[in-house]
């Protein structure tokens, strides 16, 4: 094996997509067929992204990150999920796990953990949803029960990415049920040191295939008051300033997904001459080409600028997160799903890549608040506005 290239300096935009590039080109792209016919977990593609110095893109240069910008990791998300869907979300969930520890965790926590995470050594989740309790988190039922210095943890969470593999997990559960959200108080479970936690298997899946995705299961898990994030209570207003990152991250894999089965298709046709030539039919498949290239770009430009929102404003960009979720998720799956059309009866082959691009987008509009909450959270800042 080569050795692993050297890392850019901090928050340099142009380096990193370099090295990324190359990193995807070596390692990412070739495995991603192999990633999803086998629902194999893409752990080679993990670590070498690591190892490249790309696992912690958010974090500190301190911690192992690179303190790039948001911009930048939805950037680099975008690219990974235009070569492998699976891939792009087990990077992106490591992300999703640093980011509240790094949020909230005392300096023990997140020197324990963000350093390994970056590096790769160490895989996160986290754990939210439950059976009954999906987008509405007030309704949360998994308990914590403070016992002496201890919690005990009992409870169910599903579809939570990584859960199976992961080394640290940070958990969302409530102190009291009766408090709604103001119970809701988040842990950091280290799953090597921790009786009553399970694993259910992994879900078979429309796509994303090698992305673990599972049930967990907590029975009587005592933890220490030292695994606690933050204080009781502070666990909501830590998930609210934790979804702009994720839900940012759903939209760069919807960029991806689209670019991905756009070029997918491009190469399709380039192949067979039919970017140059001038039969009608040729020329009608090139606007529809020239059409969706238009919309990706617009849709990339759509998640830059409210990237550069979510780090330069001091006002709650909450609602253009929304947006920019909500549009470049749908747009991964209208271009995949178009860009099939355009292969015609080939379009369904799964050595060609436009139908893994059409199976991994559907549920990017599903996970991190469905499309239709975003819709929701639009439509209320719609309504404020008119009061303001």
């Amino acid at each position: 094996m080569n050795p692993a290239p050297k890392p850019p300096p901090p928050a340099d935009h142009t380096a990193v997509i370099e090295l990324l590039d190359q990193v995807i080109a070596h390692t990412v792209a070739p495995a991603a067929v192999t990633v999803d016919r086998e629902g194999s977990f893409p752990s080679a593609s993990v670590q070498v992204l690591a190892q490249a110095g790309l696992g912690g893109l958010l974090m500190p240069p301190s911690l192992g990150g690179r303190g790039a910008s948001t911009a930048t990791y939805a950037e680099a998300l975008a690219r990974i999920a235009a070569a492998c869907g699976s891939t792009s979300t087990v990077y992106m969930t490591q992300m999703h796990c640093a980011h509240p520890i790094h949020l909230q965790g005392r300096p023990d926590q997140y020197e324990a953990w963000i350093p390994t995470i970056c590096r790769g050594t160490a895989i996160g989740a986290i754990a939210l949803t439950e059976p009954e309790a999906g987008s509405d988190v007030a309704t949360m039922r998994t308990t914590a029960r403070r016992d002496g210095d201890s919690y005990v943890i009992n409870g169910e969470k599903t579809f939570i990415s990584n859960g199976d593999v992961a080394d640290v997990i940070v958990l969302f559960a409530t102190v009291d049920p009766g408090l709604g959200k103001d119970g809701i108080t988040a842990f950091l479970i280290d799953t090597a040191h921790v009786a009553g936690l399970t694993a259910g298997r992994p879900m078979k899946k429309l796509g994303q295939k090698g992305a673990s995705t599972v049930t967990l299961g907590f029975q009587d898990c005592r933890i220490p008051v030292t695994a606690r994030l933050g204080a009781e209570g502070d666990g909501y207003p830590l998930l609210l300033r934790s979804v702009s990152k994720s839900r940012i991250s759903a939209a760069a894999q919807g960029i991806g997904f689209a670019q991905g089965a756009f070029d997918a298709t491009v190469r399709y046709c380039a192949e067979r001459d039919l970017l140059s030539s001038r039969t009608r039919e040729a020329q009608d498949l090139q606007f529809a080409l020239a059409r969706l290239r238009a919309e990706i770009a617009a849709g990339r430009s759509m998640l830059r600028e409210v990237c550069d929102l979510v780090d330069g404003s001091e006002e709650d960009p909450t609602a253009e997160v929304a947006m920019v979720k909500m549009h470049c998720t749908t747009l991964g799956v209208r271009v995949a799903s178009a860009c099939a059309e355009l292969l015609g009866e080939d379009g369904d082959r799964d050595d060609i890549g436009a139908e893994r691009r059409l199976r991994d987008a559907k549920i990017t509009e599903i996970y991190d608040g469905t499309n239709q909450v975003q819709s929701m959270l639009v439509a209320r800042d719609i309504r404020l506005s008119v009061t303001r």
